[in-house]
């Protein structure tokens, strides 16, 4: 019951900021299809999302090694399935800004199958 209760509050952690981004940016985007010049909000929106993805990635990696260094397994496998969600994404952006030349090739040809 301990690791789902700890699974549970990692996925809290997860939604919240996401949840809240995804409020954001439906209000965001009405408020700027009613003006009569449009801007790019959805430039901001990106930032914001890599941003926050960011964080997260680098909040569970450093939790993860944590709870690896305190010899607590169970405990840091609840880390893992959520840094394999947002492994995928980050090193998706790492490439694109990078250049993309070998390992980052294969990356990018396979996000933009998906």
């Amino acid at each position: 019951m301990k690791i789902f209760k700890l699974f549970l509050k990692r996925l809290l952690i997860t939604a919240i900021p996401l949840v809240s981004l995804y409020i954001f940016a439906e209000i965001a985007f009405q408020n700027n299809r009613e003006r009569e010049h449009p801007t790019d909000a959805g430039l901001g929106i990106a930032f914001l999302l890599t941003f926050i993805l960011f964080v997260l990635f680098i909040g569970f990696l450093t939790d993860f090694i944590i709870r690896l260094r305190k010899k607590e397994y169970r405990t840091a496998l609840t880390d893992l399935p959520f840094l394999l969600c947002f492994i995928f994404p980050a090193l998706y952006l790492a490439c694109l800004w990078g250049g993309g030349d070998g390992f980052c090739s294969w990356i990018i040809a396979t996000a933009r199958n998906l």
